[in-house]
């Protein structure tokens, strides 16, 4: 049994009740089997921190009550996951005016337009494109396998797993925990002081270090400039 800002790493496959399609998982094997492996995306556990809600409503509810190394099957319905399908989100607009935003509209073609809103093309005729704004999951029951493979008990542990998060795809900091746990020095790799995003990972890491792990500590990073660091 789990509670709020406990650290754990799952990993699920997730399906479609009505056409048992896998929708997502974690699982590289599971997701090449199902056609949607994503050379981009780094599969194995996933972090979660219970409480921060980054998982839909039905599935980071359910693994409160699971075990560590325990399996689960879950059922979510509608209300718990994307939503149920609403009608008044299919916008139908004319061909001229999609053709004016640069796209050039076809069945099933992701769209995003100007104002920023998302959808799928659902069909082209008579000059009219139909437009379904609704989550593409919405309105579906969905079942998950999902099994708690890991828990963090240890502050540093929980620390390097948000710097792995936050700094995932580059090098990354190291973290230096005093004995009193008052302080934490974060130093930054040479390589990524010039990252574009680099104080945007620096501020959501610390946040995430004072709400989920010790909320009376002072972040501290460390950025040393060196001649050859200058001279690049």
């Amino acid at each position: 049994m789990f509670k709020d800002k406990d650290f754990i790493y799952i990993n699920y496959t997730g399906k479609d009740k009505n056409t048992q399609e896998i929708i997502d998982t974690t699982v590289e094997e599971e997701a090449k089997k199902a056609n949607i492996y994503n050379e981009g995306r780094k599969y194995g556990p996933q972090l979660v921190i219970l409480g921060e809600h980054r998982l839909i409503k039905g599935l980071e509810e359910s693994l409160y009550n699971l075990n560590l190394d325990e399996e689960k099957e879950i059922e979510v319905t509608p209300d718990n996951a994307y939503g149920p399908r609403d009608p008044s989100k299919v916008k139908v607009m004319s061909l001229g005016e999609v053709r004016k935003q640069g796209i050039t509209p076809y069945p099933g073609l992701p769209v995003r337009f100007s104002d920023g809103s998302v959808g799928i093309i659902k069909s082209v005729s008579g000059g009219r494109v139909y437009i379904d704004l609704n989550h593409p999951l919405a309105g579906k029951t969905l079942v998950y396998k999902v099994k708690v493979v890991k828990q963090l008990v240890d502050d540093k542990e929980k620390i390097d797993a948000l710097i792995e998060r936050w700094f995932s795809g580059v090098e990354k900091p190291t973290a230096q925990l005093s004995e009193d746990k008052k302080t934490l020095k974060i130093t930054i790799p040479e390589k990524i002081f010039m990252l574009e995003d680099i104080q945007s990972r620096k501020l959501l890491l610390a946040r995430d270090i004072l709400k989920y792990v010790i909320d009376e500590i002072s972040v501290v990073y460390e950025e040393v400039f060196t001649k050859s660091v200058i001279s690049q």
